[in-house]
């Protein structure tokens, strides 16, 4: 999760109030967008909505295209342990297909589903009444034997040479109803600014998501370096103190307060940088979360006290040592390099340093069964219903979970898990 929605990110969200009380942010902007890897269906109020799962490399890979000028490639869905094949029938639709083979001339092996077919459901619906027969329609199959796992399914059914020559022709796929259609033609989601907005393909999608994330890569860019900036400032001017201390520039053995501050202040050094920055940071935060509430700005107006040099007359005389000049200095240099080489990336640097790490995260979790990355693009399997406007979420900027309902069937015999909302602590969706 820490991949996807980066700490530093908070800083630039805007945080809702629950009774006075700052809660959570009015939606989280991870580096990719969610919904495409989650998936969406659901009806709500005169909405309906369906988005597919998708392959994150493959998102990522179109959101690298996109920064360097180029147009994202096509995208096939893509479900997690799904062994199938998807087809591109059309513009949003495809045909999902399950995996059947031949054994030999009596047996067929059935090793995948298609999507949201439960083990369950397929075998009562589709092997029970082809085994049974009815009066007008003679049995198809002789037997069959189920060999599924927590993760895996795997039916193995018997049938006459003749009939199973026959199934062939036709096609084992059809006659084992082994294929379904899925249409997206309706993708209706939350846009950042609240309002629902109909969508015609995932690449519309991905590029509103591109232009909004590239803002918050160009904000966030601005905050660091506001920040590295008050911090290689108060290094700065602790080096230049203690530098000057030593070398006998500066007195400061029996003199008053007052008079240690205007001397400073004469010898042109800054008020606490950091703090500064920070009080100058929630008096914006405050003022954009109140929308310029008057009160709270006459508030921080009248609470300037003055400079503040306690940054620099608190340094214990430790600080005078070879050693801890030294360690000084060398934070110092290093700071400023680091504010350096921030200046010298773009936003779009930026990003690409955030999704190659995640990259190699999920690259690694693919040989790691329950890494971090694994475990989180896991729980992508479920599919939420949207219900009405008033309880859908704006997680993510494009929302597919819900509160208080039950996730729709899982990818095949896959059992059931945990919406990916839960790791941000708005829902939690019951397993069925």
């Amino acid at each position: 999760m820490i991949l996807l929605f980066p700490a530093v990110d908070s800083n630039l969200l805007k945080f809702l109030y629950d009774d006075n009380q700052k809660v959570e942010p009015e939606w989280y902007i991870p580096i990719i967008p969610m919904v495409l890897i989650n998936g969406a269906e659901g009806i709500g109020t005169g909405w309906a909505c369906k988005i597919p799962n998708y392959d994150p490399r493959e998102i990522v890979n179109n959101i690298s295209r996109l920064l360097n000028h180029e147009d994202p490639l096509p995208m096939l869905p893509r479900y997690k342990n799904f062994k199938g094949v998807i087809h591109e029938l059309g513009p949003n639709q495809y045909l999902v297909s399950g995996e059947v083979s031949v054994l030999d001339k009596n047996t067929i092996e059935i090793t995948e589903l298609p999507v949201r077919t439960w083990t369950q459901t397929y075998k009562e619906s589709v092997l029970e009444p082809m085994l049974q027969g009815t009066e007008k329609t003679p049995s198809l199959i002789s037997d069959y034997k189920e060999y599924h796992t927590d993760s895996t399914v795997k039916f193995v059914v018997r049938m006459s040479d003749e009939k199973l020559a026959q199934a062939e022709a036709a096609g084992l796929h059809k006659v084992f109803k082994l294929q379904s259609s899925l249409t997206c033609n309706s993708m209706v989601l939350f846009d950042h600014m609240g309002c629902l907005k109909r969508y015609d393909s995932v690449q519309d999608i991905l590029r509103e998501f591109f232009e909004l994330r590239l803002h918050y890569y160009k904000l966030r860019k601005d905050w660091l370096i506001g920040s590295l900036g008050a911090e290689a400032a108060k290094l700065s001017n602790q080096a230049r103190f203690v530098l000057e201390k030593i070398e006998g520039k500066i007195s400061i053995e029996n003199k008053s307060k007052r008079e240690l501050i205007r001397m400073l202040v004469q010898k042109g050094y800054e008020s606490d940088p950091v703090a500064a920055w920070n009080k100058a940071q929630e008096k914006a935060q405050e003022e954009d979360d109140h929308d310029g509430n008057e009160s709270d700005s006459s508030l921080h107006s009248g609470t300037s006290s003055g400079p503040n040099f306690n940054y620099i007359l608190n340094m214990s005389l430790w600080c005078l040592t070879k050693e801890k000049v030294e360690e000084l200095l060398k934070q110092r240099d290093q700071k400023v390099r680091e504010l350096q080489n921030l200046k010298e990336k773009s936003p779009e640097d930026l990003w690409k340093e955030d999704l190659a790490v995640f990259i190699e995260e999920l690259d690694v979790s693919v040989f790691t069964v329950g890494g971090p990355v694994d475990e989180w693009l896991a729980r992508a399997e479920v599919r939420c219903a949207i219900p009405p406007t008033a309880f859908l979420c704006r997680v993510c900027m494009f929302s597919p979970c819900l509160r208080g309902l039950s996730p729709g069937p899982p990818v095949s015999s896959h059992i059931p898990k945990t919406c990916m909302a839960d790791c941000l602590n708005t829902l939690n969706c019951p397993s069925t």
